[in-house]
């Protein structure tokens, strides 16, 4: 394999790693703060959410990094293949992990062990009401449906058409829908859904290097969305503003030039011998689809069934261990469920 190959695959290895790391910090700090917000500081409660609206550019990574290696014009992907190997892995994950959540939801909450309440699992899984995390799933089925087409529009699209693309995508889905925040709508909208193609487009454009963005821009756009993101926070707090919330959702122009910014800056970061911290992000990425679906497990029940209360024992530093506790127990259940035959190409 080509040494710059090499190299992109590293950076990808990091990039799924910390965003695998950001999203149990977000999870178990959005937890926390709703499970005890009635034993905690209105500023404990402000801290921790900006915390987990900091962290919300995981998941556009994750959709940035599956851009820049399935839209590759190189990367061959037969309808076959598609349907073989990237939905039915998709599918079958989201079937059997809801199930496996409806079975503990069914133990842990007391509930009578009968064929209906079995049953309701599969009416979770059509109505997407599920664990709240499994909303990553339904939408990567909805990608993989469109992707030879999104193949061809990346393929047959010079550099400035794509621009253009990106740029309409923005506008239309992400800059006018802010303007609510002044009590202003826009009568104008772009026939697509959701901001996600946008993700999945704007990873290729940054590996392909069409957008050219350098280490240290990169670390600026990371640095000034994310205190962007956490003052913005305290003011929706102090003000009782639900509005500000639109400046952490996923078409937010904040998280947009955050998700850039990270994936920009992490998919650079290459080693002639990997350092220790490498190797593990390396293997948490081998593991990372796997950690996604299992840590809610843990998060539940660290802090939920059991009651641990990270505010009252120990503050920041109970955090950090329940969050690298929960990171540890993720990882390795997925280590042994990736030993049984059949599961390993599924987690």
């Amino acid at each position: 394999m080509d040494l710059s190959i090499k190299q992109c695959f590293l950076g990808f290895s990091y990039i799924r790693a910390v965003a695998c790391i950001a999203i149990i910090i977000l999870h178990v700090t959005y937890s926390a703060s709703l499970l005890f917000k009635d034993s905690i500081s209105s500023w404990e409660y402000t801290v921790s959410n900006m915390v987990t609206n900091c962290m919300m550019w995981a998941v556009p990574c994750f959709i940035m990094v599956t851009g820049a290696l399935l839209l590759d014009p190189k990367k061959e992907i037969t309808y076959q293949k598609l349907f073989q190997k990237y939905l039915f892995r998709i599918v079958v994950a989201l079937v059997l992990f809801c199930m496996i959540f409806r079975v503990f939801d069914i133990f842990m909450d007391g509930e009578a062990i009968t064929a209906a309440a079995f049953l309701n699992g599969f009416y979770e899984i059509f109505t997407g009401t599920s664990w709240s995390h499994m909303w990553y799933l339904y939408l990567l089925i909805g990608l993989y449906l469109l992707l030879p087409f999104y193949k061809k529009i990346a393929a047959h699209s010079s550099g400035r058409e794509l621009t253009y693309l990106l740029v309409v995508y923005l506008i239309f889905l992400s800059l006018l829908p802010h303007l609510g925040l002044f009590e202003l709508h826009s009568g104008f909208y772009i026939h697509v859904s959701t901001i996600y193609p946008f993700y999945l487009f704007c990873g290729y454009v940054i590996h392909k290097a069409i957008w050219k963005i350098k280490s240290f821009q990169a670390g600026i756009m990371l640095g000034g969305s994310t205190i962007l993101i956490a003052v913005l926070t305290q003011i929706r707090y102090q003000t009782d503003n639900i509005l500000f919330e639109n400046f952490w959702a996923y078409w937010s122009i904040l998280v947009i030039v955050q998700g850039i910014a990270a994936f920009a800056l992490f998919t650079k970061l290459h080693e002639k011998k990997c350092s220790l911290i490498g190797k593990i992000l390396i293997e948490i990425d081998k593991c990372s689809f796997g950690i996604y679906l299992i840590h809610m497990i843990f998060v539940r029940l660290f802090l939920r069934y059991m009651g641990f209360n990270p505010y009252k024992n120990g503050g920041i530093l109970a955090f950090i261990f329940v969050i690298i506790g929960i990171l540890i127990t993720s990882y390795l259940t997925t280590w042994i469920l990736r030993k049984i035959p059949g599961l390993k190409k599924i987690v």
